[in-house]
């Protein structure tokens, strides 16, 4: 059975690293294409970036993944809030310099993808991990 989870947590991984590029394409498409599409970046494809990663870190803690990965897992969760408390300045309509922090949302979106391909290495390469 922990045979079984394990596999569930690696596949689990592909999918967090494919949503997570998929992320970027659907900014890209709001941004670039239509408005609209934001919806999508902003509503439906952070819930499997953001809460995948917590249903895998049980998975992963039940198949005996290393606790390094583990809490690299549930990091990503943690990136995802912060991903959105950074845009509060943004919503907010504030000017000056504490609207910059919303540009860290381009840059925290980047260690997003970091984790999520660093996961994927430990998942590909577990003895390296």
């Amino acid at each position: 059975m922990k045979e079984k989870a394990r596999q569930v947590f690696n596949i689990g991984i592909y999918v967090v690293v494919a949503a997570t590029v998929l992320q970027f394409f659907l900014a890209g498409l709001g941004i670039f294409v239509d408005p609209t599409l934001l919806y999508w970046h902003t509503t439906v494809n952070p819930f499997l970036v953001g809460v995948l990663p917590i249903a895998l870190a049980l998975i992963g803690w039940y198949a005996g993944v290393a606790r390094r990965t583990i809490w690299l897992t549930v990091s990503m969760f943690g990136l995802v809030v912060l991903q959105s408390l950074l845009l509060f300045p943004f919503h907010m309509a504030l000017q000056g310099p504490l609207r910059v922090i919303s540009a860290l949302h381009a840059l925290n979106a980047v260690v997003i993808f970091w984790v999520a391909l660093h996961l994927l290495d430990r998942v590909r390469a577990p003895a390296r991990a």
